[in-house]
């Protein structure tokens, strides 16, 4: 990676050389701190040095809240919450279910699921369903038959209703695809963004926030002067410094980062703000650059640690990286910009969250399997083997394709599950090559399904 840089350095914060906010000039520091990246997003590094309190409310009662609904589907499927959040984020659905941690679909609490079914005597039988016997119960003492019969229950009558709770057994049923409704706002999802960037921005390169060439994010960012399609881009990128640092650090979805590109070739500086590792949205900083190609990356994490985000400047060699940092495309044409944001909401929700939760699920799986283990012998191959062989099974069901578990098997013994059983038996459960052909044996796994090579 080091190759194609002139130079690669970490930026120290420079956010105290900020005397005025870089919105409306009002003098700083501010007595309410602001977060660099949202505390709904994960966010939890504040601070007083980038915009005033004005400017800041401003940001909170009409444009901070544009991307929960993706942040909300992320975090629910892999079960964290942000600042701001006293639980993982549960998702309601537009019929009779939510989504709870983990995208566990549940009957909406103290809601029970009516189901009738009439019968050839003229009878209806009615089955309830509860997510537990104890709701069912509560159900029951609270009123909710008296008000489902529309009359009061005879001691009797509520006797055999108790008898049936506790003569009951669970029944497991298959998730089915389930509706749900949103507006989106994409003006404000873009100012979101822009301020963000500039943030970012303010914190490390004070220089540039408040040069000429940011006015235009600046007025569109704070004031909505513009037209927004104006600064929206689809960004094509050719290098991300971002990818790398994220996958050489395992950062995951527990992260949020901006990744600034000053770009020769096409003299513009844009900027990408990528939520959970999940949304990108681009916007133009400036199309009036004239320099060297650099990227900024800044990400902070998601643990709540109230750290201040961390920074790498690079600087590219251009005589090795002979083709443009990045390519952009504006939404011009309305259908294809629609068509755009519903296929990626589309995607986050009916793909990325049952899929996301599932790995999360398996990670934990995982887990358990190692803290019974301190050795790899054939059995802990074995509980590998079927947790993996389950993870795919259930997201054939997601994608309501078959699955052919003996492929499935016959691909993780080819990626490494072989060399495991004949060649490393017998090391630690943490050793860096058992761990190492673990991870890539899934990863090849998925590659093959995603590209229908199984």
């Amino acid at each position: 990676m080091d190759s194609i840089f002139n130079q690669m350095k970490a930026l120290q914060q420079r956010a105290s050389e900020l005397k005025n906010c870089f919105y409306c000039k009002a003098a700083l520091p501010a007595s309410q701190q602001e977060h660099i990246f949202n505390a709904a997003w994960g966010g939890s590094h504040k601070t007083g040095q980038l915009i005033c309190n004005a400017c800041n409310q401003s940001f909170s009662t009409n444009v901070d809240e544009v991307f929960s609904l993706y942040t909300t589907a992320i975090m629910n499927a892999w079960s964290f919450k942000g600042q701001r959040h006293k639980s993982v984020p549960i998702i309601e659905l537009d019929g009779d279910y939510v989504l709870e941690a983990g995208a566990k679909l549940r009957i909406k609490p103290e809601k029970p699921l009516f189901e009738e079914k009439n019968l050839p005597n003229g009878q209806i039988r009615t089955k309830i369903s509860f997510n537990s016997k104890g709701e069912a119960k509560r159900w029951l003492n609270n009123g909710g038959a008296e008000s489902w019969l529309g009359r009061s229950l005879t001691p009797e009558e509520r006797e055999y209703l108790l008898s049936l709770i506790k003569e009951s057994e669970p029944q497991r049923r298959e998730p089915e695809p389930q509706e749900a409704s949103t507006t989106l706002n994409l003006r404000n999802q873009y100012r979101s963004s822009a301020h963000t960037i500039l943030k970012c921005l303010g914190f490390f390169l004070p220089d540039l926030v408040c040069s000429p060439l940011t006015q235009p994010i600046r007025q569109f960012a704070r004031y909505d002067e513009g037209d927004w399609r104006l600064f929206a881009v689809e960004p094509e990128q050719f290098f991300s410094l971002g990818e790398e640092i994220t996958n050489l650090l395992g950062l995951g979805v527990y992260h949020n980062s901006v990744e600034i590109y000053w770009s020769s070739s096409s003299r513009m500086i844009v900027g990408i703000l990528t939520l959970l590792n999940r949304v990108k949205r681009a916007v133009i900083i400036s199309n009036n650059y004239a320099g060297s190609d650099k990227i900024l990356y800044v990400f902070e994490d998601t643990n709540l640690s109230k750290k201040p985000p961390t920074a790498i400047l690079a600087e590219i060699d251009s005589s090795k990286f002979c083709q443009p940092l990045l390519g952009v495309q504006y939404f011009a044409q309305p259908t294809k910009m629609y068509e755009y944001f519903y296929n990626e909401l589309v995607g986050l929700t009916s793909i990325y969250n049952p899929i996301d939760a599932m790995k999360a699920e398996l990670i934990k799986s995982l887990e358990e399997v190692n803290k019974h283990h301190t050795t790899l012998e054939g059995s802990t191959i074995d509980q590998y083997q079927t947790l993996y062989l389950n993870f795919f099974i259930k997201l054939g069901k997601v994608l309501q394709v078959s699955v052919d578990s003996v492929k499935i098997d016959s691909k993780l013994q080819e990626y490494g599950f072989s060399r495991l059983r004949l060649e490393l038996k017998g090391r630690n459960i943490t050793d860096p090559e058992v761990e190492s052909i673990i991870v890539q044996a899934f990863d090849s796994v998925l590659s093959d399904w995603t590209q229908n090579r199984l």
